[in-house]
């Protein structure tokens, strides 16, 4: 016999399930954050990873906040505009990770970045699975943000 439990689950992606059990408290496990250093390469190839990585930074917030209360506050994804700088920020309850392309003087390399620190190392998503790690790990730190006060 099946529990009422898993027969609902059946529908939930397993990414919808690290979200229900972050938002929860109940995550069996933290979260590991993978980045790497972010080498120059053409502007085409930078934006084509960074394009890529938008796009499934939308899907899974899309997936992320099907899991969230009706009335909680909502995974946010925004494109930085009129800046004249090709970007990306997600954020949750004071929570945020920017992802952007700097380009390099004259203007025929670039490189993906994170943070808005330009004197920093440079480093980026170790891969396009690695936003998975990033929004659970916004929502355990807000979450925990909120317990501590």
């Amino acid at each position: 016999m099946t529990s009422v439990v898993s027969q609902r689950d059946v529908v939930f992606t397993p990414f919808m399930l690290r979200v229900r059990d972050a938002v929860n408290g109940t995550s069996p496990e933290p979260t590991k954050l993978r980045f790497e250093p972010s080498g120059t390469c053409s502007i085409a190839a930078a934006v084509d990873e960074w394009f890529g990585l938008r796009t499934y930074a939308e899907h899974m917030i899309s997936e992320a906040n099907a899991m969230l209360d009706a009335d909680a506050e909502r995974i946010e994804l925004r494109d930085e505009c009129g800046t004249g700088v090709l970007a990306f920020e997600l954020s949750w309850r004071g929570r945020r990770l920017r992802l952007s392309i700097d380009i390099d003087p004259p203007g025929h390399t670039a490189r993906l970045t994170t943070g808005d620190d330009h004197h920093a190392q440079t480093e980026k998503p170790s891969d396009i699975r690695a936003l998975d790690d990033i929004i659970i790990d916004m929502l355990i730190q807000a979450g925990e943000a909120v317990d501590d006060t």
